[in-house]
């Protein structure tokens, strides 16, 4: 093959590689992480005006079963129960802890997702959410862990009907808003 040949099948192919390596590239993608953790993270407050256990229950019961997009796994806790373990006993300001690990649609990257659930003063819920992609060297995630938060919680059937954008808060500038 002539040397413009060459060159033009590597170009094609290393933007293939490019394409099938990006960890996010479907709708809701849009608030990619540049090392605000020193490796690509997302952090969010998210409240649901449930109580803690149903909050926990729907959660667990979502990443048990894979998630919306069948790619969590549950990790055993330190209170030896899977997902979510429950710290009212202990008196703490949050009632349960949680941990799942996302494998990205590629199937080329996991990532860690924790969860707290703390009652608010209106019997409601307070998410704290944080997901921290797992490779070293993450400086810029596609906006994969804002998704691995995202997806998960409007997977879920809340009574009060589907997250609204205002139960939403981004937390420590990590994964902002899009530019629009």
């Amino acid at each position: 093959p002539k040397p413009k040949t060459i060159m033009k099948l590597s170009i094609v192919s290393l933007l293939a590689l490019l394409g099938f390596s990006a960890a996010c590239t479907l709708d809701g993608c849009d608030h990619p992480d540049c090392g605000s953790c020193g490796n690509a993270c997302c952090k969010l407050s998210i409240t649901i005006p449930e109580d803690t256990e149903s909050v926990m229950n729907k959660l667990n019961g979502s990443i048990v079963s894979g998630g919306p997009d069948g790619l969590y796994t549950p990790m055993m806790t330190a209170e030896g129960t899977l997902t979510f373990g429950d710290l009212r006993p202990f008196g703490k300001p949050i009632d349960f802890i949680g941990q799942a690990v996302h494998t990205t649609i590629n199937g080329m990257y996991n990532d860690t997702v924790n969860f707290s659930l703390a009652p608010t003063a209106d019997n409601g819920t307070e998410i704290a959410a944080f997901s921290i992609s797992q490779i070293a060297g993450a400086y810029c995630d596609d906006g994969q862990n804002y998704w691995n938060i995202l997806q998960l919680v409007q997977g879920v059937k809340w009574e009060g009907g589907d997250l609204e954008e205002d139960q939403v808060a981004h937390v420590d500038g990590s994964c902002p808003e899009p530019s629009r």
